[in-house]
Order: C-alpha cells, then structure tokens, then sequence
C-alpha cells in the first residue's frame, strides 16, 4: 500500500550484509502516522528518509513465525496513488490525472469525427463529464450550436451502369 507521512525517526539496524543486489545497509523507519518499517539501502548514508521531512513510501507487510513484520519502500510522488494518513497533507496528481483524461477524451472525439471544432466541443464536453466539472459543462444547445457548422455533406456520386460509382 502507498502510503505519506513525515519521518520521524531512522535507526540503524545492524551491521550491513550482502544481499543479492550487493551490500545492503538496514534502517527502521517510523513515521508520525505510527507505521514503522525496515528500509535496505544500498549507500551507508541513505537519503531517502530524512527526519521531519515527508516521504511517499510502500508499506509492505510480511507473516513470518505468526507475526507481521513491515517494511518500507521509498516511493516518488509523482507516480504514487497515495493513501493520506490523518497527520499529513498529501499533494494529489490532478493536473497529470486531468492530462491522461483530456488525451482521451480528445481521441473518443476525433474517432466521432467532424469538423476540429466539433471534435475540440466533444473533448471537452467528455472531459468535464468525467472531472466532473458540472458547472462549465455547455447547455445542449451550445454544443449542438458549433454542429451548425458542419461543412455541408458530400454530394452523391453518379453510378455507372455496373451500379459502381467509379
């Protein structure tokens, strides 16, 4: 589970030992939500927890002997789908969340097709729908107005005797 919280403690665990990745160095993590963890770092001087600073991290959770020991992964924000905790303000991906919605939503209204100002009108119409955004969505009447637009239909083709049009 992604999870933030400010660090509030790091303690060395121990001597480091060599894992399949190389040397790794044990630090247990707490943080101010109460969830403390063990971190494996490959450099002596970890700096992906630092104390009073808030972290995005993986909380994992393992049975070993009938008990759940936890341990901690550095996350970057950016990429998280964060679970807030009740002592930390967490920072949301909204402009990239509304980015992947409008490239969506600009590709459902070019596969509908018409005129780039029909296609621009449907997008948004799409995208407001799904942010939710009730209070800029246009009335019916405005977006069927940009429809008016429309360049007119192509004309039938004469049909040759084979009854094909070429």
């Amino acid at each position: 589970m992604t999870k933030a919280s400010v660090v509030k403690d790091i303690k060395s665990a121990g001597q480091p030992y060599e894992g399949q990745y190389g040397t790794l160095y044990g630090f247990y993590v707490t943080f101010e939500n109460g969830d403390n963890g063990k971190y494996n770092s490959k450099s002596e001087n970890q700096t992906k927890f630092v104390v009073g600073q808030e972290a995005t991290y993986e909380y994992i959770g393992r049975e070993y002997q009938g008990k759940t020991y936890y341990t901690v992964k550095p996350v970057n924000p950016e990429y998280a789908n964060v679970t807030p905790s009740s002592n930390t303000s967490v920072k949301t991906n909204s402009s990239k969340d509304e980015l992947i919605v409008r490239q969506t939503a600009l590709k459902a209204a070019a596969e509908l097709g018409g005129t780039p100002q029909q296609v621009i009108a449907n997008a948004q119409t799409f995208v407001d729908w799904v942010m939710k955004k009730a209070e800029l969505q246009t009335s019916q009447e405005q977006h069927f107005a940009g429809r008016q637009e429309a360049q007119p239909k192509a004309q039938p083709q004469p049909v040759e005797a084979d009854g094909l049009p070429f």
